[in-house]
């Protein structure tokens, strides 16, 4: 990205310093002219060619200026230099232009006698003409391609001189018959730079101002709002320069999406974007916020995880027309058991407030469980164990084949887990009950003789695919 800004800032460069040496030879050649011929009108167009002169510095100042990257006192770039140089031009245009007013009455009024109209004048003009011509053409061309206003602004120098030199050639050829077309040449010429440089004094003045190029905030405001996991849109502010477009927004995403999902979701939007607009410059907030989607288990999750504490084993059911929940929260300190009653007691009263549907809270109290507790292999020390496992597994027709018995002793207690294979084809929801009944056969079974068991984990696999 930085290489192509690179390419388009030096492009910018270089047509603006072909166009400064074509406007100092056009000042030469007009300046000549009016000196030969002392004509208001060929005057004029040596005042407007002046300013083209001006104006191209001005220009190759501000693309050298604005083309800087961003520093510590200015965090957006200096691109907006460009707009503040085109309404500089403007302005110096204008104030050209009321002089030659002022001039042209005056002469209309009180007709000179030292006017010397001849060929030179002519060809000069004519001259000039074809220079402004192919001056126009390559600005505006380089302008839209970097979309440059400094650039946009010469070319309208260079274009506003062709008309105006077209009139001026009538003029002094109408010189010849009435005197007063001279200066009435140089007015026209006059009305003709005010009218054109009124719209880029607009564009310059909407740009220093911070206006929303028009239907951007739409397409954006869409963009956004049709990316799937987007809630809604809190905030959103669009800002350009001449060349590039600041966009801020405040965007809600479901409060149960994982901090990798939401940041995939931004992503989706910001490349969505760069697609309309290519050089935005995009900062995206999200705001979690209560989805549509969400579970009465996931509500029943983010009350308790907002009130500092972690749950597990969340399980709701309705009887009778009446919603109960049941979770196991883990609470710091349990030997403190009124405390801890204490503190579930108030969870419980948080969870039917914040969820009206539910009616009845049972919660078991829990040690908190440890980052990684560690853990012994004692499968070889565990015969008998594992013997009453493989006995039980056996009994049931609906497993395969088992394998992988292992017995883990923790500070907690003992954990056993063993993989099972089942038939492919066997619907899921049957697999889990057959899975869910092993489990507690063998947690059963072992409990009564290792009260130190805490845990049983069957893995199913599918077998015969």
């Amino acid at each position: 990205m930085n290489d192509k800004i690179a390419d388009i800032n030096k492009k910018k460069m270089k047509v603006a310093k072909v166009s400064l040496f074509v406007a100092i030879f056009i000042v030469l050649l007009k300046t000549s002219a009016s000196i030969w011929s002392g004509s208001l009108a060929v005057l004029s167009e040596l005042f407007h060619s002046s300013t083209d002169l001006i104006a191209s510095l001005v220009t190759i100042i501000s693309l050298k200026y604005s083309a800087r990257p961003p520093d510590e006192d200015h965090h957006y770039g200096h691109d907006k230099i460009e707009s503040f140089s085109a309404l500089i031009q403007v302005l110096v245009l204008v104030f050209m232009c009321v002089y030659i007013l002022y001039e042209a009455v005056s002469r209309i009024i009180n007709p000179p006698s030292n006017v010397n109209i001849d060929y030179y004048s002519f060809l000069v003009i004519s001259v000039c003409i074809v220079l402004d011509f192919t001056r126009s053409r390559a600005l505006k061309k380089t302008a839209r391609e970097t979309n440059s206003q400094a650039l946009e602004a010469d070319a309208l120098h260079f274009s506003s001189d062709i008309l105006s030199s077209g009139v001026v050639l009538i003029g002094i050829a109408l010189y010849y018959i009435e005197p007063v077309f001279d200066p009435i040449a140089a007015i026209i010429v006059s009305v003709i730079i005010i009218m054109i440089t009124s719209k880029l004094t607009k564009k310059a003045y909407d740009s220093l101002m911070d206006k929303v190029p028009k239907g951007m905030y739409e397409k954006i405001k869409n963009v956004i709002t049709s990316t799937e996991g987007i809630e809604g849109l809190k905030n959103l502010r669009v800002r350009s320069t001449s060349s590039k477009i600041f966009i801020d927004a405040t965007v809600n995403v479901g409060r149960t999406k994982l901090f990798y999902e939401t940041h995939e979701i931004t992503e989706k939007i910001e490349d969505k974007i760069k697609k309309i607009a290519e050089n935005a410059d995009i900062i995206l907030h999200t705001e979690p916020v209560e989805s549509k989607d969400e579970t009465i288990n996931d509500k029943i999750r983010i009350i308790v995880n907002n009130s500092g504490y972690r749950c597990h084993d969340i399980f709701t059911y309705k009887y009778k027309n009446r919603i109960t929940a049941e979770l196991h929260i883990e609470i710091p300190n349990t030997k403190a058991l009124t405390e801890a009653h204490d503190t579930v007691t108030r969870l419980e009263e948080k969870i039917k407030n914040g969820i009206k549907v539910i009616d009845d809270v049972k919660v078991h109290i829990d040690k908190p469980g440890l980052i990684a507790d560690e853990a012994e292999d004692i499968t070889n020390k565990s015969n008998e164990i594992v013997r009453i496992t493989e006995n039980i597994i056996k009994e049931n027709r609906n497993v395969l084949n088992f394998h992988h018995i292992k017995v883990f002793r923790l500070r907690s207690g003992l954990r056993l887990s063993c993989d099972c294979e089942f038939e492919h084809s066997i619907p899921f929801d049957r697999v889990h009950n057959f899975v869910t009944e092993l489990e507690s056969k063998i947690y059963i079974k072992l409990k009564e003789l290792y009260p130190e068991l805490i845990n049983i984990i069957i893995h199913a696999e599918p077998k015969g695919q």
